[in-house]
């Protein structure tokens, strides 16, 4: 009898990568131990960052890799992800200036200075490595999830000229995946979904995790058909399910930076008129999890259907199989109340701390209630808090492995 194929699936997280990375560390050495190891991994956003990780560390031991992987998760900081804000605040003011004044430039293309995370990447992700194992067999499949941004004219439309010349309404989603295995099925016409088979580059997870607006979008450049300007691939895909079924994952494991089911109901109680940040940690939330969400209540549905001996089909005709499931996620707001016991626990040294600080306060300055605590946990790129959240996914993949997969 075959060894089951396991695929670990990492949504988006942005700052939140870390509770994942705690997690994987947990739970990768268990299912080795239980001859279960993975051999599929698929992110998006920070996501993609632990999964070329651990791509790339996919010829080690389960337990050797947790090390390597946690050991960069708590050395890591502001300072390895983008500039001081005030020089990126210098910087913005300079190019917004002509915008505004003088109605010359093309304006701001991101709020903060990505270089360093660039840097950082290019130092720590071992792409040839990942290569390799992907050739060797050490790990089947390793893919990141980007959306491509459609190309513009940079210039309004005159008349007479086609729409589609500059209109940017549509956008699809990328799985730019390195795998041996048959990826006929990947695509996703119906949701905009297509599969680039590449070696997975840095350029590739860069894009996948390039927050819109804050992050400057990322060019990619290889392969050629699928080249263009990329950002975070949580803004349409933030969880790879699909994909991972796709390749024929008969056991899932999600890891994920929210909350994957929907809470109870709850009565409705009249409450303080919603602040900037209430409805941006909503909209944020609504983005990142509800499409999971809905995606893993499929994927049970199906399940219970085929304990019934109920064969769905895809519209292609593809049959589909039982998908064995695990899921690991943060309780409701715990890592929005951990982001803010941190940061209260700064300012000792202003200087030192001063990003940070300047983090709270400009949030502080957009709302004072649970929205707010809920970006600044997205946003909040420290030490301490990335060490932090390593325990919480260890607590939570903890609890995950007593049970039982579903």
């Amino acid at each position: 009898m075959s060894q089951p194929t396991v695929a670990i699936v990492l949504t988006g997280a942005a700052a939140r990568g870390a509770f994942q990375a705690g997690a994987l560390s947990r739970i990768a050495p268990a299912l080795e131990r239980q001859g279960l190891r993975p051999s599929i991994y698929l992110g998006t956003s920070a996501g993609a960052i632990n999964a070329a990780l651990w791509g790339s560390y996919a010829h080690l031991p389960a337990e050797v890799a947790a090390e390597r992987v946690l050991a960069l998760w708590r050395s890591m900081d502001r300072k390895n992800v983008y500039t001081h804000p005030a020089l990126s605040l210098i910087r913005d003011g300079l190019r917004i200036l002509p915008g505004s004044l003088l109605g010359v430039g093309n304006g701001l293309d991101s709020l903060l200075d990505t270089r360093p995370l660039a840097h950082t990447a290019q130092e720590s992700l071992d792409t040839d490595q990942i290569a390799a194992n992907v050739a060797s067999g050490a790990v089947d499949a390793v893919g990141v999830a980007a959306t491509r941004i459609p190309p513009a004219t940079g210039k309004l439309p005159t008349p007479g000229d086609p729409m589609d010349r500059w209109h940017i309404s549509h956008t699809h989603s990328v799985v730019f995946l390195d795998t041996t295995l048959d990826a006929s099925a990947v695509a996703d016409p119906d949701r905009a979904v297509r599969v680039a088979p590449t070696t997975i580059e840095a350029a590739h997870v860069l894009a996948s995790a390039a927050i819109p607006v804050a992050f400057p979008a990322v060019e990619v450049q290889s392969p050629a058909d699928y080249a263009g300007w990329y950002v975070d691939g949580g803004v349409r895909l933030n969880a790879p399910l699909r994909p991972a079924v796709a390749l024929g994952a008969d056991h899932l494991v999600v890891i994920a930076a929210h909350a994957t089911r929907y809470p109870a109901r709850t009565p409705h109680l009249p409450g303080d008129k919603p602040d900037l940040a209430d409805s941006a940690a909503m909209t944020l939330h609504s983005i990142l999890a509800d499409r999971v969400i809905e995606d893993l209540k499929a994927l049970r549905t199906r399940n219970r259907w085929l304990s019934q001996g109920i064969t769905p089909t895809s519209e292609s005709g593809r049959e589909y199989h039982h998908v064995a499931l695990l899921e690991i996620s943060p309780k409701p707001g715990s890592l929005a109340q951990l982001a803010t016991d941190v940061l209260r626990s700064k300012g000792r040294n202003w200087w030192r701390e001063s990003d940070s600080l300047a983090l709270g306060r400009l949030l502080r300055g957009v709302g004072a209630g649970p929205g707010q605590q809920e970006l600044l946990s997205y946003t909040f790129f420290d030490d301490e808090y990335f060490s932090a959240q390593i325990e919480l996914g260890i607590a939570a993949a903890d609890t995950a492995l007593a049970g039982d997969w579903d």
